[in-house]
């Protein structure tokens, strides 16, 4: 099949989702991050839980300078997940205490069209 990535609106849509989902955690609003997190995401990871995950590799770094997206690719299949309409999104980020930063976004397709972070990592 044709893939996401290469759809421009499909990836405009995953990149303002994945981007004002970042715009929570950057804010510090993590309990909002799981709220507006998929349900994939939620139904894996208890909102405390995450809360204190997130907290402990997002707060040590800092407010964000820029982000810069680098990569994006649709998969149907990813370990440990369901099958579905994914985009892994990949961004540059530099931040405060972190010249450089890789924030790996994975967005899924829920069923109201809508995409929605089903992981988030920072390396």
């Amino acid at each position: 099949g044709e893939s996401y990535a290469e759809d421009s609106n499909i990836l405009e849509n995953v990149e303002d989702s994945a981007r004002a989902w970042l715009s929570l955690t950057d804010s510090g609003k993590y309990a909002e991050s799981w709220k507006n997190a998929s349900s994939l995401l939620k139904s894996g990871e208890g909102e405390s839980n995450w809360i204190k995950k997130i907290k402990a590799v997002r707060s040590p770094l800092g407010s964000v300078g820029s982000r810069h997206i680098a990569t994006a690719h649709s998969a149907e299949t990813l370990p440990d997940m369901p099958d579905g309409e994914y985009v892994l999104v990949q961004f540059y980020t530099s931040f405060e205490h972190k010249v450089l930063a890789l924030e790996t976004v994975t967005t899924v397709k829920e069923q109201d069209e809508t995409w929605r972070i089903s992981e988030y990592l920072i390396k």
